[in-house]
């Protein structure tokens, strides 16, 4: 029988060999850290070898090249802005994949909260794709439905982590002048199952159904306060969520819970796999003073000829500030090297393993205590109050 991978750190889970397998023989089975990997079903295979040619994480080397150009941007439209977790680049890219009557791919949550890949065509449904979602996304069979988008001559825009665009990439075998390309800067990818579990947690916290979890609220300017959106006794209610109060968001946040691939990632360089990279422009505010970040700012990678071409169509929806990349990845450290494998992860996932949610929420809670309610302090002092107090601070430095 074809062996995959060898060792977990080899797989990324971008599900290209299980949509190239011509007999559908591969299912993406959750191990028992609630990560997914390929298993083969030797009664459907055929051993054609498909799936070991189009993993891109083993086989296909990174170019070694830089970014063309890097600019800053911020999208013009106030609403998608407000909606996006930086910039809104996305937005701005499904905009103009939208004027061309394509479709756009995405990570979406669907009714279980369960993060997969799906694809859209019109500027409501996008508001589903939009906003970082900190999990691991399941690509299902979106890249057999990008092919069939592409073979009957519709623009197809495919966003996702560079692991997945390379897959993609190495599914489709060939460049089509109708695919757009948009890697997001990366810093790992939890399990769906973690995920599940954190969910689950806060249902039973909040005694109600969550519809919607955002890690990245613009409620109170650019940053990292998320907000979870819940229905409660036939209410749609909200709360806030900052990331030392949310065990999840915090071992996100620290690299605690990611995929054995993430810590070895190849991709997290210079050297990306989409036509557009977009991210945080994190650090913007020492590179380019002059920009307006209050309200989100993104950091925005030209890695192709046929994103420079896209350049001047793209800029009737974005201002854009010219940078450079050695600006971009000055505090983007996912554009020079993968996280580092935390010394915490094991003992985590073996207290989820053991105990579930329950157990990691009792551990965490206990243990940082001090920080949360800190923290909860810190939310009642107004806004004003604290620049009043900042540029105190900053005078008598």
């Amino acid at each position: 029988m074809i062996e995959l991978f060898d060792q977990k750190k080899n797989c990324c889970s971008c599900t290209a060999c299980m949509n190239i397998c011509p007999k559908q023989a591969i299912t993406m089975e959750s191990d028992i850290d609630g990560f997914t990997y390929p298993e083969i079903d030797k009664n459907f295979c055929i051993e054609c070898g498909l799936c070991k040619k189009v993993c891109a994480f083993q086989n296909i080397p990174i170019s070694k090249s830089e970014p063309i150009a890097t600019y800053v941007a911020i999208n013009k439209d106030k609403d998608i802005l407000s909606s996006s977790a930086s910039g809104g680049i996305f937005g701005a890219l499904a905009s103009l994949v939208f004027e061309k009557k394509g479709v756009v791919f995405g990570c979406a949550y669907n009714d279980n909260m369960d993060p997969e890949h799906i694809c859209v065509d019109n500027l409501v449904d996008i508001k589903k794709i939009q906003g970082s979602k900190y999990v691991q996304s399941n690509i299902k069979n979106a890249y057999r439905e990008v092919k069939e988008n592409l073979k009957v001559g519709y623009w197809v825009l495919f966003t996702g982590t560079p692991c997945q665009i390379a897959g993609l990439k190495s599914y489709l075998g060939k460049d089509y002048d109708k695919l757009i390309t948009a890697d997001i800067i990366c810093h790992g990818v939890p399990s769906g199952d973690f995920f599940k579990g954190y969910i689950n947690y806060l249902e039973r916290k909040l005694k109600g159904k969550i519809i919607d979890f955002k890690f990245r609220d613009k409620s109170h300017g650019w940053g990292l306060r998320g907000k979870v959106i819940y229905i409660k006794k036939g209410k749609i209610l909200q709360k806030t969520i900052l990331p030392v109060t949310s065990y999840y968001y915090n071992y996100f946040l620290k690299g605690d819970i990611y995929r054995e691939s993430c810590y070895e990632c190849k991709y997290a360089c210079g050297s990306r796999e989409g036509d557009f990279t977009i991210g945080d422009y994190w650090g913007v505010d020492k590179a380019h003073p002059e920009v307006d970040v209050k309200k989100g700012v993104s950091v925005l990678l030209i890695n192709s000829k046929k994103g420079i071409m896209l350049l001047s169509e793209l800029s009737k929806y974005l201002d854009l500030t010219k940078s450079t990349f050695e600006q971009a990845r000055e505090e983007n450290s996912q554009l020079n090297r993968p996280t580092s494998k935390s010394c915490r992860r094991e003992k985590i996932l073996e207290t989820w393993i053991k105990g579930g949610y329950k157990a990691i929420a009792d551990e965490y809670y206990k243990l940082n205590r001090k920080q949360i309610i800190l923290s909860k302090s810190k939310m009642l002092i107004p806004y004003s109050m604290k620049r009043f107090l900042k540029r105190i601070l900053l005078t008598r430095t």
